[in-house]
Order: structure tokens, then sequence, then C-alpha cells
């Protein structure tokens, strides 16, 4: 074991390096990875329960290959002593796949024990939550969106981190910090309506929402518009990002709307593309691009075919040459 030092919030804190065996540590169950999870669950979360929340994660699964792959645990956890044992502030999900590896592996010793940086409990709440900011926000093992959402949430609303310390710390622009405030608002607000837990997901498709001022001025001042919201998420009517961002179209088209109401995105999509074949075909998406085009011609494009540019004439007889010859397949006539 040998002792090092970190800056955190500005104070010099003493940590302690070292290898812990598996069983000396606890997990975290305010661990901000399960805790809507937990919430669902009346009483106390135990913690083969909280293991079980954790190891169901996809992720959770990636990184034990990963683990595995790389013979054992290398980014040390952090705990703090705290009732006879360990307990896991950063790296609960790292704790439950080299857990479960040590279980696969009897005797395996790459597994039997974990790296650890033990603290001493002279870090508060704020001091953890700026460091998970560190590790699962601004750093490179990113959290789920709905967790990242959740974290900025706390940092600004319970810790009182404002939108400067936020930008600065967590290398987002201010509009991206609103935008995941916001979506956590709604996402927040959607799921005491429908407390699914497959629903964090659509945190995403929230976010995506709050990205389009219109509208996201539209859910804010409308009940009625929130509720069409709740029910085409519901029903997963639209369950993809990519699909909110066709919204505002088909909000514009009453039979799109309709037809999202009743099927779902894909059906609502088809009748956008029956107004625009633009939208479903690369073809007919470069023509429209083109006809703006052309529309637009500059006065210098312009003056160079009156002038005789020989190449510019070509592209243009080739272009009409090409529009004569599918006028001519399709038995059409233009």
């Amino acid at each position: 074991m040998n002792t090092q030092y970190a800056m955190v919030q500005g104070k010099q804190v003493t940590y302690t390096v070292t290898r812990l065996p598996n069983d000396q540590i606890e997990l975290d169950p305010n661990n901000p990875r399960v805790q809507y999870l937990v919430g669902l669950m009346a009483g106390t979360t135990t913690q083969a329960k909280l293991d079980e929340l954790i190891w169901a994660k996809d992720q959770a699964k990636a990184l034990a290959q990963s683990i595995f792959q790389n013979g054992g645990v290398r980014e040390a956890i952090i705990v703090q002593p705290m009732g006879g044992k360990y307990r896991v502030r950063e790296g609960n999900t790292r704790l439950v796949c080299n857990r479960h590896l040590a279980e696969q592996y009897p005797g395996d010793q790459r597994f039997a024990m974990i790296p650890a940086h033990v603290f001493e409990q002279n870090l508060t709440e704020e001091d953890i939550a700026v460091m998970l900011a560190d590790f699962h926000v601004a750093g490179k093992i990113k959290w789920d969106a709905y967790e990242q959402g959740k974290h900025i949430h706390d940092l600004f609303h319970v810790y009182g981190k404002t939108y400067d310390w936020l930008s600065d710390h967590l290398r987002m622009s201010k509009s991206k910090i609103s935008e995941h405030l916001s979506a956590y608002k709604a996402t927040t607000d959607f799921l005491q309506v429908h407390p699914v837990p497959a629903n964090i997901k659509k945190f995403s498709l929230f976010q995506e929402l709050m990205k389009k001022k219109d509208l996201r001025a539209r859910y804010d001042e409308s009940a009625e518009f929130r509720q069409k919201i709740y029910g085409w998420l519901d029903k997963d009517r639209i369950s993809d990002s990519r699909q909110m961002r066709s919204l505002p179209d088909i909000l514009q088209n009453p039979q799109a709307e309709k037809a999202l109401d009743t099927h779902g995105f894909e059906e609502a999509a088809k009748i956008l593309i029956t107004n625009d074949p633009s939208r479903g075909s690369d073809l007919f998406h470069a023509v429209k691009v083109a006809t703006e085009a052309l529309k637009a011609a500059p006065a210098s494009d312009i003056q160079d075919l009156k002038g005789g540019n020989a190449q510019k004439l070509i592209m243009l007889r080739n272009l009409k040459r090409s529009l004569e010859d599918i006028s001519t397949l399709a038995g059409i006539t233009l």
C-alpha cells in the first residue's frame, strides 16, 4: 500500500493505493446507475439485489469480457471505509464484473482481488458527485444518457453548480447542459406516469425533442401535447431518436399524425414519403437538391454558360440526357 494525494474541489485529500478482496467491499445503494430501479422497490435493497440489477445491464457483460481479456481490472475503484467494510463510491460495475469472474473462475487470483483507491471519510457527497462527473460525464467511461442527465441535474439542483461551472468542468456547451436538464425533467415526469424500468432508455428521445425549439416550447406549454408525447412513447409509436427528428414534419401533416396515433412512425413516414419522395429515395433527394440549386443558380455560372464554358455546358447536356433516358425507361413524358 502507498499513500497518494488528489485535488478535489480545490482541497488536497489523501488516498491509499491497494488491492482488496471482493468480499471486503460492498456496493453503493445510492449508485446512480441503478438509483431509479432501486427506488421502484419497496424496503431495503440487499447487496445481492444490487449485484443483480447492475449485472443485468448489457454494458456489464461487455465490461466483464474486457476485464477477462485484460487479465483483471485495470482501472482502480474508489472506496471509503464504512461499517467495517469498504463501500464503493466509483466503480460499482467493475466490482460486480470482477465478482462474477471470480465465481466463474474459482481460484484464479486475477479476479480474487481488485485494485482500489481508499479515501478516508474526509470526502463529502458533493466531492463524490464531482469526481463521478469527472469519470462518467466528462471522462472516457461514460454512463448511459439518462444517468448522465440525472448527474447533471444533481450537480445543478442539489449541489448548486452554475451553468458556467458545469460548462467548464464537463466540457459541454450551456445549450447542451440545458438539453440534459430539460430532458431529465421530462423523462422523470414520464416515468412517474409510466414507471417501467425499460422507459429509462427513452431519455434519448426526450433529449432529441428538447433540441427542437418549437417542439420544446409546445411540450412545455401544452399539457395536451405532453400527453400525446407520453402516449406515443409508451406505445412505442416513436422508439428511436432519429424518428423524433421527423416529428415536426409529421405534426404538419394531419394524415401523417393520425397514422402515428394509430399505427406508429413507419406508417406516418410512408405518408410523408408519398408527399415528398426525396425522403425515401437517394435519387429523388438528389433531384430535389439539384432542382433547388438550379433555381438559385448564381449569375456567375449563367455568365459562364453565355460565354461558352464548354465543361459546364457538357454537364447540363448530360443532365438533360439522363432525364430523357429515365423518362423513356419509365414510359412517361416530362
